[in-house]
């Protein structure tokens, strides 16, 4: 290869990064914009694992499901005779139907599918990914990952988020895949603000 060529190699992989790094940021600023909002309300987690650096690990409400849950939300997304009978195993993909909370200004799980084809009739469909084998015969529970579980935080700012976690919401932008992004954090109804 000559000189002449690997230069040209070398502006052409370099633009080809560029362009890449890009691409990811713009497909997140557009999910921002224009995906549809939900508030998720947070639960508290073990405060040993909370803070790892300068991001704080966030629990939902819609996090975890009792095996009853799964069954009647199985049945809410099909409600054919083995509605309830729903088994997944660890890293599947699944989709969970959101729903107003009555009273409360957040979303609940209202149905759950493997196909999101069956829960086009929601307005919001979170793509989720289950954490571990789900067994109804011997699963407690079903656990589930959206993908915004994390929230970055300036150094030293997570404690203040850590001892209110039950009192916290999160605005999420959701894309008509699914994707999710975090938009806004909220304490007690007030917006977080990092100076």
């Amino acid at each position: 290869m000559t000189p002449r060529n690997r230069k040209i190699s070398f502006v052409v992989l370099v633009a080809l990064q560029l362009a890449l790094l890009a691409a990811m940021i713009a497909r997140r600023v557009y999910l921002l914009r224009t995906g549809k909002t939900v508030l998720l309300k947070c639960e508290p987690v073990d405060p040993r694992s909370l803070l790892s650096g300068d991001y704080v690990v966030l629990n939902y409400s819609i996090s975890r499901f009792s095996r009853d849950e799964v069954k009647r939300l199985a049945c809410a997304a099909d409600p054919g005779e083995r509605c309830g009978r729903i088994k997944l195993r660890r890293h599947e993909r699944i989709y969970v139907a959101l729903s107003p909370t009555p009273g409360a200004p957040t979303a609940e799980a209202a149905a759950i599918s493997r196909d999101p084809e069956r829960l086009r009739r929601f307005p919001v469909v979170l793509r989720a990914t289950v954490r571990q084998d789900f067994f109804p015969s011997w699963a407690s529970s079903l656990q589930v990952r959206y993908g915004v579980e994390q929230y970055f935080v300036p150094q030293h700012a997570g404690r203040r988020i850590e001892r209110q976690l039950g009192k916290t919401w999160v605005e999420v932008a959701v894309a008509p895949s699914g994707e999710s992004a975090i938009r806004r954090l909220f304490i007690s109804g007030r917006e977080v603000e990092f100076r």
